[in-house]
């Protein structure tokens, strides 16, 4: 019998899952329930909890192991990895428990897998939100709140420009999994979506320096495709949708050619992709920033929406937000039902306020 407002984090005391428990505490009422492979660590992290903290072994390769996971919560925040390996047996485990389902990765990889069940999981009532973190997750809200906040205020959207990139220290299964699907997905034409529909563009034309505002600065930035964002930007239709990475030089470009053209061993493509992290030497941590160009009575306005994360909070920022999927879901059924990636999951303006309440950085400039 699922617990209610209970909720149980897979893989709980890595540093991801310790950052999600954390801020659930902070946030939220409810059980916390830590599962992992060592018993010993879980419990560690649990009595930090204080009363709303207990322990459970679980094996996540393991059906029936999970299924008696599952069944003692009523929302799985999913911070196991490496995806790559786990596939979707913990998404799958969630919904024969009729639990809510949160992922901090997926890597689309799970979401495509949990298609055929989605009309099972609507018809439920539940909520599975797929790669829910800081990227992607954040990535794609960004220029999804931007776009509605502008046209609020703009009688025309010509584009919405997304920058991304990052600077932080990320764990091994999360360089292992960037690094497995950099290398299934290849190297993709680079192109930008003119009303939903993808257009290709020339080589010459991928890559630009941008003033993306203080503290970013000037940067090169160049056209990448990612599912999920390019999921985002099929869906707006009313303008065209430029999606960048930013690499800050040849060596990380030529890097990142190499992670997704070459066969290369788990532990090379890990330090290669590691190493492009740590080159891109920003005065942040990792940013995000929106821009979406329109008309509107006064002429041609610029709306500019940035979110950065410093001081080393990498594992905070990418907890926070599958931490507040999971809390509105408990509080009130402002996730919603079906299968989804964030912004299609939330209503962004008001998604974008309670990371904000929760200390996310966050400017918004009008120009």
């Amino acid at each position: 019998m699922t617990c209610r407002h209970t909720f149980g984090i897979v893989g709980g005391y890595g540093a991801t899952g310790a950052a999600v428990a954390m801020e659930l505490l902070k946030s939220s009422v409810g059980e916390i329930l830590i599962g992992g492979r060592d018993l010993t660590k879980a419990t560690d992290l649990a009595s930090e909890l204080g009363g709303r903290g207990s322990a459970t072994q679980v094996d996540v390769l393991d059906s029936r192991s999970l299924d008696d996971f599952c069944a003692r919560c009523s929302t799985i925040i999913n911070c196991a990895g490496p995806v790559s390996l786990l596939q979707d047996h913990v998404a799958q485990a969630a919904l024969r428990s009729h639990s809510h389902y949160v992922d901090v990765a997926g890597l689309t990889f799970v979401k495509e897998r949990m298609l055929p069940l989605a009309g099972q999981i609507t018809d439920l009532g539940l909520s599975f939100v797929v790669s829910a973190g800081w990227m992607p997750g954040v990535s794609e809200l960004v220029p999804i709140y931007a776009h509605a906040i502008a046209r609020s205020k703009m009688d025309k959207v010509e584009s919405v420009s997304i920058y991304f990139g990052d600077s932080g220290e990320w764990s091994d299964n999360a360089l292992r999994d960037a690094a497995w699907f950099v290398h299934r997905s290849g190297m993709p034409k680079p192109g930008y979506f003119r009303k939903g529909q993808r257009v290709a563009v020339k080589m010459s034309a991928a890559s630009r320096i941008v003033d993306l505002g203080e503290p970013l600065g000037n940067r090169r930035v160049s056209l990448v495709s990612v599912p999920e964002l390019d999921e985002m930007a099929r869906g707006l239709t009313d303008c065209d949708v430029l999606i960048y990475s930013y690499l800050s030089g040849v060596r990380n470009a030529a890097s990142a050619m190499l992670i997704a053209l070459v066969p290369l061993p788990d532990r090379v493509r890990i330090g290669l992709f590691r190493n492009i992290f740590r080159r891109n030497r920003l005065p942040v941590d990792g940013f995000a920033v929106a821009r979406v160009v329109g008309e509107s009575l006064i002429g041609r306005v610029t709306f500019t929406v940035q979110i950065v994360y410093r001081n080393r909070r990498d594992y905070w920022m990418n907890a926070v937000v599958p931490a507040t999927v999971a809390r509105l879901i408990s509080e009130d059924n402002s996730v919603r039902p079906g299968l989804h990636y964030l912004p299609t999951a939330v209503d962004p303006i008001y998604f974008m306020a309670e990371l904000k309440n929760a200390g996310v950085e966050h400017t918004e400039v009008w120009h």
